[in-house]
């Protein structure tokens, strides 16, 4: 049962209780009202019975006994109740009613003449012929002492009915209340509880990790209170695992690009050592072992950072600039591109000249290496011209092949990091990672890397080194 019920089904015993305690408290204070009315009533009368009574003790000239006789009690009994609309009775000494108004005598109760006679009015409500009578019984003193006594018998039947009508009034304006009541409790609860269910449909959300939800609540009660900590919780949480997602994303772009550069050494070292089965010259096999050897090292150290990082938690590249001869560096890298080159039949030609800049070498050779190895792969180029002319501020490198070139829709979404690529194709040949990678490399150097190219003619990749760190 939910709580919005069990608080209604409180209210409307609630409600109920407190309507039966109203009507018997109703009930019985209007009931003791009418008898008390009805006794000063017939107090009152007595009074003025007494008076008359002796009038006519005095007027027939007769004694006080012979009032409460047989012989005048019923006629005097029967004169006393003419304008009355109850019934008069005269009882003596001992006990005997000895006049009455009417004949209804032998249905009520005599303990209340004994009581009478002891010099104490009596009240007494007793039932008989289907209604109910109030008796009202009074002493008669003469001369100071008892002669007799006074008893009036009023019938009730009129209180009954006005009870009666009172009870009907009370129930349906108890049950126009109850109804009311009830819709109102419900109403309230319904409220109340609100600000509940939404939390319990939040917290639905946020235990399959979604935290959108927010719990809109304007009370400055406990219910609001908790309402506004659970939103604070959830925004809390959002923004831990937003943070968390952003670290895991940049954890996994980091691994994915330190595998992607993995490959190209290995590349080489395989190129070569397939090159060292066909050669027979003592010095070409010395020369492919160097290279070897140094693309071993860079593996190795590669390898080396990526321990590194794993170790520090750091997964940004770390670059370290030196002065140094690009024309070295580029000679060196198409060196090592050589069996790469020979076996994919294109050929190269270079125009470069000695150019000091400011650079990191391994980062430079593995950008070197990433856009000439999409040349090979994707460009279908039988042609390669790497150029390096030496600026005012800065040298440059051009790298012109004579491929199919690239769409202009292509080239928008080169350098774009993975994770944006909608449409990323990933194949043994082709993981998307290789460009934007050099970009990165590139302006950490505080280079910069341009692409232009025209379907069918070819594309060309500029690489601008600074020669001043500073820039």
């Amino acid at each position: 049962m939910g709580l919005r019920n069990k608080m209604f089904i409180q209210h409307a015993v609630t409600i109920v209780m407190l309507l039966t305690a109203m009507f018997f408290i109703v009930n019985y204070t209007l009931n003791k009202s009418m008898i008390e009315r009805d006794t000063q009533t017939l107090s009152q009368y007595f009074a003025l019975h007494r008076i008359e009574a002796l009038k006519i003790v005095s007027d027939q000239k007769i004694n006080i006994e012979q009032l409460f006789s047989g012989t005048y009690a019923p006629f005097i009994a029967s004169h006393l109740a003419s304008n009355s609309n109850f019934q008069v009775q005269l009882f003596a000494l001992d006990e005997t009613i000895v006049g009455s108004s009417s004949d209804k005598e032998n249905l009520l109760k005599r303990d209340d003449i004994k009581k009478a006679l002891t010099g104490n009015t009596t009240t007494v409500i007793t039932a008989g012929e289907g209604t109910q009578y109030l008796i009202y019984s009074v002493p008669f003193w003469y001369e100071g002492k008892i002669v007799g006594g006074f008893r009036y018998l009023l019938d009730l039947h009129e209180n009954i009915q006005t009870l009666n009508q009172m009870r009907s009034w009370f129930i349906g304006a108890a049950m126009g209340c109850l109804f009311f009541s009830l819709l109102a409790s419900y109403s309230f609860s319904s409220f109340l509880v609100r600000p509940l269910h939404a939390l319990q449909q939040a917290l639905k959300l946020a235990s399959i990790g979604d935290f959108s939800r927010k719990i809109q609540s304007s009370s400055q009660d406990e219910v609001g209170e908790l309402a506004k900590d659970f939103n604070h919780m959830s925004h809390a949480l959002q923004q831990h695992i937003e943070m968390l997602h952003y670290e895991q994303g940049k954890q996994k772009a980091f691994y994915d690009n330190i595998t992607h550069e993995l490959k190209t050494p290995l590349t080489s070292i395989i190129g070569f050592s397939d090159l060292i089965a066909k050669m027979n010259r003592m010095e070409d096999i010395q020369d492919c072992n160097i290279y070897i050897r140094k693309e071993s090292t860079r593996l190795l150290n590669m390898v080396e950072d990526l321990l590194q990082t794993s170790l520090k938690g750091d997964e940004a590249w770390r670059i370290k600039l030196e002065r140094v001869d690009l024309a070295d560096v580029i000679t060196d890298s198409i060196r090592i591109l050589e069996p790469t080159l020979q076996k994919s039949a294109i050929s190269t030609t270079m125009k470069i000249s000695p150019c000091a800049v400011y650079l990191d070498p391994q980062r430079t050779q593995q950008v070197l290496f990433n856009v000439i190895d999409n040349s090979i792969k994707h460009s279908e180029c039988t042609h390669l011209h790497i150029e390096l002319t030496e600026h005012e501020h800065y040298g440059l490198v051009r790298i012109v092949d004579n491929g199919r070139g690239i769409t202009e829709e292509s080239r928008h979404t080169l350098f774009l990091p993975s994770e944006e690529k909608q449409d990323r194709i990933i194949s043994n040949e082709s993981h998307g990672l290789g460009l934007p990678l050099c970009k990165q490399f590139m302006e950490l150097q505080g280079g910069s890397i341009v692409i232009s190219s025209l379907e069918g003619q070819g594309t060309e990749i500029q690489l601008q080194f600074p020669n001043n760190p500073l820039m």
